[in-house]
């Protein structure tokens, strides 16, 4: 096996500043999502209250015209950017938690140049 490679302070703080631009792309894509779901949600809701859209869907039997459907395909995109937006998070969680381990790991029982694991 391998033997771990070392790394120097700068290497290291280095590291960490791609990981921190990682996670802040990746906040702000969780943000636009939660963004776009909010604003989709929201213009759904008042469409198909304040416009008619409930009224219609209530009254017809079939053929629903662009004030039924336009609130269905905005409700749908906001669901979809609520899913992708959780998603996103729930991997960012992940990854942040496995890295705390690793950490952890790594500061508890620092691994000697000379040790073999079994």
């Amino acid at each position: 096996m391998p033997a771990e490679p070392k790394y120097t302070k700068d290497q290291l703080r280095d590291m960490l500043e791609v990981e921190q631009l990682r996670a802040d792309k990746e906040l702000r894509r969780i943000k636009m999502s939660w963004l776009v779901c909010g604003l989709s949600l929201g213009a759904a809701f008042v469409l198909w209250v304040f416009f008619g859209g409930r009224a219609e869907f209530v009254s017809r039997a079939s053929g629903y015209t662009a004030t039924v459907l336009v609130p269905g395909w905005l409700a749908l995109l906001g669901i979809i950017a609520a899913t992708t937006a959780s998603v996103l998070f729930m991997m960012r969680a992940m990854r942040s938690a496995l890295g705390n381990i690793v950490e952890r790991d790594t500061r508890r029982k620092p691994r000697r140049s000379g040790s073999r694991t079994r």
